[in-house]
């Protein structure tokens, strides 16, 4: 009889002080906490972009999250959606943009991941939720794979009102820095991993933040149900059944 696995996992809050700043994003966390913690000024939209595991999605929620603290209760809660996975929102982009027009609708702020996934349609939804925006003073907060100009090429005004707020160019970490993020990552999910474990997985298996989270959920899944701890002997066993 199979063991039954009960994973005991806790969410992990995207927020400012369990991130892990380096080099790569230093600038840019730095100016935003310094901007959208402000909560009487009108605040600028902000343009996050770069290659996967640079950090996006995490210092989107964390301002989003800040901005909610400053204004939430005043001005209503920040709104988060997803365009390439799970949207934190009940409702689609689209649905939120048509809903936002009714002046009893109440945000802080709006934040959406992966905007380069953004069709045409979305497109004009996304310009109408930013004039709602801005009318408000509340911010709009996108996280791009792409630059402005590639995500905004058919919607000049668009591209010209993100300009006009805060741009930042994430760059990923180095393989120390990915190291931590995998402890943190493990930590997380309630596990301990060695130095070694780390290591080897960062420069073995693979340097994307996100697949390195998936390897780890493997690992900790397996160890449960092997009743081993996370070591450099179960991680090639599991290689050698074709597990990671």
């Amino acid at each position: 009889m199979n063991q039954l696995v009960l994973t005991l996992n806790v969410a992990p809050r995207f927020t400012f002080d369990n991130l892990i700043v380096h080099e790569g994003i230093e600038a840019a966390v730095s100016a935003v906490r310094s901007v959208y913690e402000e909560p009487e000024r009108p605040l600028p939209p902000l343009f996050l972009f770069g290659g996967p595991g640079t950090g996006k999605t995490h210092i989107l929620k964390a301002t989003a999250s800040l901005v909610d603290s400053a204004r939430g209760q005043r001005d209503g809660a920040s709104r988060f959606f997803s365009l390439g996975g799970t949207s934190e929102e009940g409702t689609s982009l689209d649905t939120f943009a048509a809903q936002a027009d009714n002046e009893s609708a109440r945000f802080c702020c709006v934040a959406v991941d992966d905007i380069h996934l953004l069709s045409p349609e979305q497109s004009a939804h996304l310009w109408g939720l930013s004039n709602k925006a801005t009318r408000r003073g509340s911010p709009l907060l996108l996280a791009s794979g792409l630059s402005i100009q590639e995500v905004f090429r058919d919607n000049p005004h668009m591209e010209s009102r993100v300009k006009a707020g805060l741009v930042f160019q994430l760059a990923p970490p180095e393989d120390n820095v990915r190291m931590l993020i995998l402890d943190k990552m493990a930590r997380d999910r309630n596990v301990r991993v060695s130095r070694d474990v780390c290591s080897y997985l960062v420069t073995r298996k693979s340097r994307n933040l996100r697949e390195l989270s998936r390897l780890l959920e493997i690992l900790d899944h397996e160890s449960l149900v092997q009743k081993r701890r996370i070591t450099l002997p179960l991680i090639k066993t599991l290689e050698r059944d074709g597990f990671v």
